[in-house]
Protein backbone atom coordinates (compact mmCIF):
# COMPACT_ATOMS: atom_id res chain seq x y z
CA UNK A 1 0.00 0.00 0.00
CA UNK A 2 1.33 3.42 -0.92
CA UNK A 3 1.84 5.90 1.94
CA UNK A 4 -0.66 8.73 2.13
CA UNK A 5 0.26 12.39 2.01
CA UNK A 6 -0.67 13.88 5.38
CA UNK A 7 -1.39 17.60 5.28
CA UNK A 8 -2.34 19.54 8.40
CA UNK A 9 -4.99 21.97 7.21
CA UNK A 10 -5.77 22.99 10.80
CA UNK A 11 -2.87 25.46 10.76
CA UNK A 12 -3.89 28.42 8.59
CA UNK A 13 -1.13 30.20 6.66
CA UNK A 14 0.38 33.37 8.05
CA UNK A 15 -0.85 36.56 6.44
CA UNK A 16 1.28 38.28 3.81
CA UNK A 17 3.97 40.60 5.13
CA UNK A 18 3.56 42.88 2.12
CA UNK A 19 4.00 46.54 3.02
CA UNK A 20 1.65 47.63 0.23
CA UNK A 21 -2.06 46.90 0.09
CA UNK A 22 -2.81 45.04 -3.13
CA UNK A 23 -6.31 44.91 -4.60
CA UNK A 24 -6.79 41.29 -5.64
CA UNK A 25 -9.46 42.23 -8.20
CA UNK A 26 -8.29 43.88 -11.41
CA UNK A 27 -9.58 43.93 -14.98
CA UNK A 28 -6.19 44.74 -16.43
CA UNK A 29 -3.87 42.26 -14.71
CA UNK A 30 -3.63 38.87 -13.03
CA UNK A 31 -3.56 39.31 -9.26
CA UNK A 32 -3.73 36.80 -6.46
CA UNK A 33 -1.71 34.95 -3.88
CA UNK A 34 0.33 31.80 -3.36
CA UNK A 35 1.38 30.06 -0.16
CA UNK A 36 5.07 29.54 0.61
CA UNK A 37 6.44 28.21 3.90
CA UNK A 38 2.86 28.43 5.22
CA UNK A 39 2.75 32.17 4.52
CA UNK A 40 0.65 34.07 1.98
CA UNK A 41 2.62 35.72 -0.83
CA UNK A 42 0.74 38.27 -2.95
CA UNK A 43 1.45 39.10 -6.58
CA UNK A 44 0.17 41.71 -9.02
CA UNK A 45 0.80 39.94 -12.32
CA UNK A 46 1.30 36.50 -13.80
CA UNK A 47 4.91 37.48 -14.48
CA UNK A 48 5.47 38.21 -10.78
CA UNK A 49 4.01 34.81 -9.92
CA UNK A 50 6.36 33.03 -12.33
CA UNK A 51 9.39 34.91 -10.98
CA UNK A 52 8.30 34.05 -7.44
CA UNK A 53 8.17 30.35 -8.34
CA UNK A 54 11.68 30.51 -9.79
CA UNK A 55 13.05 32.37 -6.78
CA UNK A 56 11.68 29.76 -4.37
CA UNK A 57 13.31 26.97 -6.39
CA UNK A 58 16.83 28.42 -6.10
CA UNK A 59 18.96 26.16 -3.91
CA UNK A 60 20.41 29.29 -2.26
CA UNK A 61 17.00 30.70 -1.25
CA UNK A 62 16.06 30.48 2.43
CA UNK A 63 12.91 32.59 2.19
CA UNK A 64 11.16 35.19 0.03
CA UNK A 65 9.42 38.35 1.26
CA UNK A 66 6.75 39.97 -0.92
CA UNK A 67 6.58 43.76 -1.26
CA UNK A 68 9.23 44.43 1.44
CA UNK A 69 9.57 47.85 3.13
CA UNK A 70 10.34 50.61 0.64
CA UNK A 71 13.97 51.55 0.01
CA UNK A 72 14.76 55.27 0.27
CA UNK A 73 17.24 56.70 -2.22
CA UNK A 74 18.40 60.10 -3.44
CA UNK A 75 17.62 61.25 -6.97
CA UNK A 76 19.46 64.53 -7.40
CA UNK A 77 18.10 66.83 -4.70
CA UNK A 78 15.05 64.65 -4.07
CA UNK A 79 14.55 61.75 -1.71
CA UNK A 80 12.43 59.02 -3.24
CA UNK A 81 11.20 55.59 -2.24
CA UNK A 82 10.90 52.38 -4.22
CA UNK A 83 9.12 49.20 -3.18
CA UNK A 84 10.63 46.08 -4.69
CA UNK A 85 8.45 43.16 -5.66
CA UNK A 86 10.49 40.65 -3.68
CA UNK A 87 13.28 40.42 -1.15
CA UNK A 88 15.16 37.12 -1.28
CA UNK A 89 17.09 36.05 1.80
CA UNK A 90 19.68 33.37 1.06
CA UNK A 91 20.91 30.62 3.35
CA UNK A 92 24.24 32.43 3.78
CA UNK A 93 22.43 35.54 5.02
CA UNK A 94 22.93 37.58 1.84
CA UNK A 95 19.95 39.46 0.41
CA UNK A 96 18.64 40.23 -3.06
CA UNK A 97 16.10 42.92 -3.93
CA UNK A 98 14.17 41.87 -7.03
CA UNK A 99 12.12 44.14 -9.28
CA UNK A 100 9.85 42.49 -11.86
CA UNK A 101 8.84 44.28 -15.04
CA UNK A 102 7.63 43.23 -18.52
CA UNK A 103 10.49 43.73 -20.97
CA UNK A 104 8.41 46.00 -23.20
CA UNK A 105 7.85 48.43 -20.31
CA UNK A 106 11.41 48.64 -19.01
CA UNK A 107 12.60 51.58 -21.09
CA UNK A 108 9.64 53.90 -20.62
CA UNK A 109 9.27 53.04 -16.93
CA UNK A 110 12.74 54.33 -16.07
CA UNK A 111 13.25 51.34 -13.77
CA UNK A 112 16.88 50.85 -14.85
CA UNK A 113 17.75 54.37 -13.72
CA UNK A 114 15.98 53.84 -10.41
CA UNK A 115 17.76 50.57 -9.74
CA UNK A 116 21.16 52.01 -10.65
CA UNK A 117 20.67 54.84 -8.15
CA UNK A 118 19.56 52.43 -5.43
CA UNK A 119 22.43 50.02 -6.07
CA UNK A 120 24.98 52.84 -5.99
CA UNK A 121 23.64 54.13 -2.66
CA UNK A 122 23.13 50.75 -0.99
CA UNK A 123 25.46 50.29 2.00
CA UNK A 124 28.16 47.67 1.39
CA UNK A 125 27.10 44.05 1.92
CA UNK A 126 23.47 45.08 2.54
CA UNK A 127 21.88 43.56 -0.56
CA UNK A 128 22.19 43.24 -4.31
CA UNK A 129 19.65 44.74 -6.72
CA UNK A 130 18.17 42.83 -9.66
CA UNK A 131 15.69 43.42 -12.47
CA UNK A 132 13.88 40.38 -13.90
CA UNK A 133 11.79 40.55 -17.07
CA UNK A 134 9.93 38.01 -19.17
CA UNK A 135 12.87 38.10 -21.59
CA UNK A 136 15.06 36.43 -18.95
CA UNK A 137 13.40 33.01 -19.20
CA UNK A 138 11.51 30.82 -21.65
CA UNK A 139 8.00 29.41 -21.68
CA UNK A 140 9.49 26.02 -20.77
CA UNK A 141 11.18 27.57 -17.73
CA UNK A 142 7.82 29.02 -16.62
CA UNK A 143 6.14 25.65 -17.07
CA UNK A 144 8.83 23.77 -15.16
CA UNK A 145 8.87 26.26 -12.30
CA UNK A 146 5.09 26.13 -11.89
CA UNK A 147 5.08 22.34 -11.95
CA UNK A 148 7.98 22.02 -9.51
CA UNK A 149 6.50 24.51 -7.04
CA UNK A 150 3.23 22.56 -7.03
CA UNK A 151 4.91 19.17 -6.53
CA UNK A 152 7.20 20.46 -3.77
CA UNK A 153 4.27 21.61 -1.65
CA UNK A 154 3.38 18.09 -0.52
CA UNK A 155 6.44 15.80 -0.73
CA UNK A 156 6.22 12.10 0.10
CA UNK A 157 9.47 11.01 1.73
CA UNK A 158 9.02 7.32 0.94
CA UNK A 159 8.46 8.03 -2.75
CA UNK A 160 11.44 10.36 -2.99
CA UNK A 161 13.71 7.83 -1.31
CA UNK A 162 12.51 5.07 -3.62
CA UNK A 163 13.08 7.15 -6.75
CA UNK A 164 16.44 8.47 -5.50
CA UNK A 165 17.65 4.88 -5.13
CA UNK A 166 17.54 4.58 -8.92
CA UNK A 167 20.24 7.25 -9.18
CA UNK A 168 22.79 4.72 -7.92
CA UNK A 169 21.71 2.17 -10.52
CA UNK A 170 21.62 4.36 -13.63
CA UNK A 171 24.78 4.84 -15.68
CA UNK A 172 23.23 6.68 -18.62
CA UNK A 173 20.20 8.79 -19.44
CA UNK A 174 16.73 7.30 -19.03
CA UNK A 175 13.23 8.35 -20.04
CA UNK A 176 11.16 9.51 -17.09
CA UNK A 177 8.21 7.35 -18.18
CA UNK A 178 10.40 4.23 -18.03
CA UNK A 179 11.70 5.12 -14.57
CA UNK A 180 8.17 5.75 -13.33
CA UNK A 181 7.03 2.40 -14.73
CA UNK A 182 9.93 0.62 -13.02
CA UNK A 183 9.05 2.23 -9.69
CA UNK A 184 5.40 1.19 -9.77
CA UNK A 185 4.44 4.54 -8.26
CA UNK A 186 2.55 5.90 -11.25
CA UNK A 187 1.91 9.64 -11.27
CA UNK A 188 3.34 9.96 -7.76
CA UNK A 189 6.64 8.70 -9.15
CA UNK A 190 6.65 11.48 -11.74
CA UNK A 191 6.00 14.07 -9.04
CA UNK A 192 8.87 12.61 -7.03
CA UNK A 193 11.27 12.80 -9.98
CA UNK A 194 10.46 16.49 -10.49
CA UNK A 195 11.24 17.12 -6.81
CA UNK A 196 14.52 15.22 -7.14
CA UNK A 197 15.47 17.35 -10.15
CA UNK A 198 15.03 20.42 -7.95
CA UNK A 199 17.14 18.76 -5.23
CA UNK A 200 19.86 17.98 -7.81
CA UNK A 201 19.61 14.19 -7.57
CA UNK A 202 18.68 14.03 -11.26
CA UNK A 203 19.13 16.54 -14.06
CA UNK A 204 17.29 16.84 -17.38
CA UNK A 205 19.30 15.98 -20.48
CA UNK A 206 17.61 18.90 -22.25
CA UNK A 207 17.23 21.56 -19.53
CA UNK A 208 15.68 24.12 -21.89
CA UNK A 209 12.67 21.90 -22.60
CA UNK A 210 9.52 21.20 -20.60
CA UNK A 211 9.86 18.34 -18.12
CA UNK A 212 7.32 15.65 -19.07
CA UNK A 213 7.07 11.87 -19.00
CA UNK A 214 8.94 11.80 -22.33
CA UNK A 215 11.89 13.81 -20.99
CA UNK A 216 15.24 12.12 -20.46
CA UNK A 217 17.10 12.55 -17.18
CA UNK A 218 20.38 11.35 -15.70
CA UNK A 219 21.90 11.26 -12.21
CA UNK A 220 23.82 14.34 -11.13
CA UNK A 221 27.47 13.45 -10.73
CA UNK A 222 28.76 14.12 -7.22
CA UNK A 223 32.29 15.53 -7.27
Amino acid sequence: MRPEVVVNYSIPPEQSRSTRKIALKSRGSCRGFAVFQNRVIVFESHLELMVFFMLTLRTQTATVEDQPPAVTYRDGNNLRQHTFDFLVINHDGSRMYVAVKPAKRVERSGINTTLRLIAAQMPPRTATVHLVTDADFSYAARYNATQAFDFLRFPVKEHDEAMAAFANQITTSVRIADLVAASGLGAMGFRSIVRLIVHRVFEPVSPRERITYDSFIRPVLVT
